[in-house]
């Protein structure tokens, strides 16, 4: 496996991975602008129109055909954050050219579609199809109803919303309702041609061969547009003035305990790897504190774990409570963070997570679609790694390392969903 890098134009670039393992290959694009409360959800919606058709496939019978053909291919898209960026991810995938029965050029062919979906749209005039958009709409809604439902996400969401407040990162991924139920087809329509303008492009291919003429295709589509691609940026707090407590209400099984902290380090900066590997001691695997001590020994909670949002710099601990429960496991889970502190971390627990950490990193390239992520993930790192090169990073890790991670860790807000009444039902 070897990686390259190459500039396509201003502010798109392009990551080949080549790779003679896999018998499919995929071109997947991130699309990066701002997080703002004013667009997130004119984007997320524009993602999704995209991938539903375009001028060449107006429905979503010839688009079908014409995935089909390509021996089953797929096109998707969705929206994430990258720190206080929002990220369009659209990708196409589908065999590669040394298996095709018949000599296709199944990766030219892929690149040509996933350029067709970004530069030519099925609009009409200044405006997207209306009859497309109202579906994706509909569709949009539908995922911000299941979020609600999901009382675990909902819980983080509301999280990062009141530890976030007044930064981009507090701002949803896809906005709201009422932003989605207000947009059209025009609007739709001018968050296209600001993308094609403004949004850092990043794509990501991996396969076999085929790079020269995935790049070659890509500069003839943006060379005729004027790009002013935007800066990739994200604020990080290191200092925290008071802690923020917010109690709620809501119809749910169980309480939801969500505590948020700010780390005083994230990406690019060399510590964050020592950060990642306390966070997974912490509560990230199996072997971890939480998980053995307040889940197991204390029985306090269904569930306890950590993740650190290398991005933002803000580690997380999630877990699922009963109503009589919550403070005990609030004392527990911080108690086990001032063990940390102190340096009560065993040689088993650091040992325990650095295998795990370092094999989910070599388990994530086992197929085409995670070693895209995994190298498409790394756009904001200071460098771009295999999974063995990020495994020898974590195993350098020392207990002191580790320790002193764990001292910078700064405690910014305490979020309980409740039942209504405070019972749980």
């Amino acid at each position: 496996m070897s990686v390259t890098k190459r500039e396509i134009c201003d502010g798109v670039w392009l990551n080949s991975v080549y790779d003679n393992r896999f018998k499919t290959t995929r071109l997947s694009a991130n699309i990066l602008l701002p997080l703002d409360a004013d667009t997130v959800a004119v984007n997320a919606l524009l993602c999704y129109v995209l991938v539903r058709c375009c001028k060449k496939y107006p429905d979503f019978t010839t688009l079908s055909r014409k995935l089909g053909s390509l021996y089953g291919a797929e096109l998707n898209g969705s929206v994430s954050k990258m720190g206080d960026m929002q990220c369009l991810n659209i990708s196409v995938g589908g065999l590669d050219d040394r298996y095709a029965i018949g000599g296709e050029k199944i990766i030219s062919e892929l690149t040509k579609l996933m350029c067709e979906v970004l530069f030519n749209p099925k609009v009409k005039g200044d405006s997207f199809c209306s009859e497309d958009v109202e579906q994706e709409k509909r569709q949009l809604i539908e995922l911000i109803d299941a979020e609600f439902n999901d009382k675990r996400a909902y819980a983080n969401n509301r999280l990062i919303e009141i530890m976030c407040e007044g930064e981009r990162y507090g701002v949803k991924k896809i906005g709201t309702k009422d932003q989605i139920e207000a947009l059209d087809g025009s609007d739709v329509y001018k968050a296209w041609r600001n993308m094609l303008k403004n949004a850092y492009f990043d794509f990501t291919f991996v396969g076999y061969d085929g790079a020269d003429n995935i790049a070659e295709l890509l500069k003839n589509s943006f060379k005729e547009i004027n790009r002013t691609p935007v800066e990739l940026s994200t604020d990080v707090v290191y200092s925290v003035f008071g802690v923020k407590n917010v109690v709620e209400e809501e119809d749910v099984a169980q309480c939801k305990l969500e505590i948020g902290f700010r780390t005083a380090c994230a990406e690019p900066e060399p510590q964050s790897t020592a950060t990642r590997l306390m966070c997974a001691i912490l509560g990230g695997t199996a072997s971890s504190k939480l998980f053995n001590n307040v889940r197991e020994k204390k029985s306090l909670c269904y569930y306890c774990m950590s993740r650190f949002a290398r991005l933002k710099g803000i580690m997380f601990v999630e877990s699922g409570v009963e109503s009589s429960n919550v403070e005990a496991a609030k004392e527990a889970i911080l108690k086990e963070i001032d063990d940390m502190k102190n340096g009560i971390i065993s040689d088993f627990e650091i040992n325990a997570a650095k295998l795990a950490v370092t094999n989910s990193f070599c388990g994530v390239t086992d197929t085409v679609g995670g070693t895209c992520m995994w190298y498409s993930s790394q756009l904001m790192d200071a460098s771009v790694d295999t999974p063995r090169q990020a495994a020898e990073k974590i195993n350098a890790v020392t207990k002191e390392g580790i320790v002193e991670a764990a001292k910078k860790l700064e405690l910014d807000t305490i979020y309980v969903l409740e039942s209504k009444g405070g019972e749980d039902e």
